[in-house]
């Protein structure tokens, strides 16, 4: 194990497309089908995020914005992690509304898992839209301010978990026994973590 080297992204960036190759073999097809799904996807999960709250014509302009956005056709056209990113934080974003809107914890406690598997897809980047969506709960959900902020906590903790456990598993087995971390210069995936996926 300790003479293979890993790619420079956590695991889930990988699988969906893993998992569609082993179903359908390696092809450009295979590769590529799921990331303009997940395209498809995002574009759906902003139409139904908006149509909570807006008329379908402005939920179908904001589904449509995200879909002739050039980053989006782009991004959605191409074998990378940024697809399961994106569509992951978007249904990040409806678990907020939905949080808001019913005063559950449990959509809020889904947008933190949903946030560490970003974490997991392309690891601090997930992370850009916490205070956004901590800073609307806090603000908008119909509680006590106590309750929103322990609602917020447990978020965060889910987030932590979701996140942490690919991390914690890496990082506790000896380097002997897995292979290198790639884009890191010291084998690490914590310095992976904030150097060239994080602050880098």
């Amino acid at each position: 194990a300790a003479n293979a080297i890993t790619v420079d992204k956590p695991p889930a960036s990988l699988w969906i497309m893993a998992l569609s190759v082993r179903m359908f073999g390696l092809s450009s097809w295979s590769i590529l089908v799921p990331q303009a799904l997940m395209g498809v996807a995002a574009v759906g999960v902003v139409y139904a995020t908006l149509r909570r709250r807006f008329p379908a014509g402005i939920a179908l302009l904001g589904g449509a914005i995200l879909a002739v956005t050039p980053v989006a056709t782009l991004m959605f056209r191409f074998n990378n992690p940024d697809a399961l990113l994106v569509l992951l934080m978007t249904i990040a974003g409806y678990a907020v509304v939905r949080a808001i809107d019913t005063g559950r914890a449990r959509w809020l406690i889904g947008t933190g898992v949903l946030l560490g598997f970003g974490f997991l897809t392309k690891q601090l980047q997930a992370f850009v839209v916490i205070p956004g969506f901590a800073l609307t709960y806090l603000i908008c959900a119909p509680h006590p301010l106590l309750r929103r902020i322990r609602h917020t906590l447990l978020a965060g903790l889910a987030m932590m978990l979701a996140a942490g456990w690919w991390i914690a598993i890496v990082e506790l087995t000896p380097a002997r026994y897995r292979p290198y971390i790639g884009g890191s210069q010291r084998n690490s995936i914590l310095e992976l973590t904030f150097g060239y996926n994080g602050l880098g």
